[in-house]
Order: structure tokens, then sequence, then C-alpha cells
């Protein structure tokens, strides 16, 4: 139960941190050097992307889940008098599937995010009614945002 406890709360405080903390914390000045240390360990582990952050925080409860079910530490024992007997084997296959569910959500967000890098706004407006100045500036910032990840793969080589 205390493990349960710990892991509620630790992955708490990582949404709070990816959803509202962080950009708190970047606003207030006396958490500068927090992140001027806290910056290379971001970089390693999440690119400092809270949307990777939290992707990932979805792959390690899918993997500590399966873990404590292995263990036994999660029972089903007091929800099976409710399930019928012919389908006591499919809910135990269910449950023992969907840490694996979870972690593959996490997997899946995270290839999302590496895929996806524009703006909603860009992203959900119809073509067909898009100016073509629109359409030439989403041309420009493609072409700009090469540029600069080009640029930032130089200078990490160098």
């Amino acid at each position: 139960m205390n493990i349960a406890i710990a892991l509620i709360l630790l992955f708490s405080f990582l949404i709070w941190y990816a959803l509202k903390g962080r950009a708190w914390l970047k606003a207030q000045p006396w958490a500068k050097g927090f992140f001027e240390c806290i910056e290379p360990i971001e970089i390693m582990l999440y690119k400092k992307s809270e949307t990777i952050l939290l992707a990932r925080a979805k792959v390690l409860t899918g993997i500590l889940l399966t873990v404590l079910t292995y263990l036994g530490t999660i029972d089903l024992t007091p929800l099976m008098p409710f399930v019928p007997d012919q389908y006591e084997g499919t809910v135990h296959a269910i449950f023992n599937l969907i840490p694996l569910s979870i972690s593959l959500l996490g997997l899946l967000d995270e290839k999302l995010r590496n895929q996806t890098t524009q703006p909603i706004e860009i992203t959900a407006a119809p073509e067909k009614a898009m100016p073509s100045q629109v359409k030439e500036a989403i041309a420009m910032a493609d072409a700009t945002k090469a540029e600069a990840v080009a640029a930032v793969a130089a200078s990490q080589k160098a």
C-alpha cells in the first residue's frame, strides 16, 4: 500500500510539474539556479518536453504496475466473487494487459510528440480555406525549423 501511495504522489507531482509547475518556476527569479543545475537532467530524461515527460511517466507507470502484478502486490481476489465463473479467465487476462496498455500509450504519445511540431492552430486549419500568404508563412517556418535543427545537430557534433 505504501508503494502505491508513493507512486500516486510521484505521478501527481510529475503531472503538476509538466502542466503548471515548470512554467511557474521558470517565472521565479530565485529558481534560475535550480534550472541551471537541472537543465542537463531535463534534456537527458525528456528533452525538456512536458509531453515527453508525461509519456515517459505513463511508460514507467505501466512497468511498475507490471512488476507489482508479478510480485502479487495487486490482488484481484476481492473482486472475483462479483465475476461469473465463465469470465474469470477473461478478467484476469484483461487485468494483466492494463499495464502493457498504459506503457504502449506512453510510447505512442512520445512518438507522436516527436512527429508533430506545429502549433495546433496551424494543424487544425483547413488547407482549402488557407490564404496563400499563410501557406507561404508555414513553408518558410518549416524551412527555418529545418535549418535550426540542422544547426543544433551540427553544434552538438562539434
